[in-house]
């Protein structure tokens, strides 16, 4: 997303459509999000959405640069859905 789209809600808005898509249409037990432990702006975005932080895995990726990241996973899971989905 651009940008100029940060902010908007317009992210927020997009990310709630594809999980109750995922929920409530694809019949999902859990949607998880992996986020490179860098991007914090990306992790307190999911935290926003009721995403839980289920683990992180320490320098599990090779990036182009050499650099061995860390990924932070979050979930929501099914029984979780229907109270995040009345923020």
């Amino acid at each position: 997303m651009g940008n100029e789209f940060q902010g908007s809600g317009l992210n927020t808005h997009m990310k709630f459509l594809m999980l109750e898509y995922a929920f409530e249409t694809l019949n999902f037990d859990k949607v998880c999000f992996t986020i490179d432990e860098r991007n914090i702006k990306s992790r307190k975005a999911v935290e926003k959405l009721g995403a839980t932080l289920a683990g992180i895995l320490r320098k599990d990726v090779l990036m182009l640069d050499g650099f061995k990241r860390s990924s932070y996973y979050y979930g929501i899971l099914k029984e979780e859905w229907p109270e995040i989905n009345q923020l």
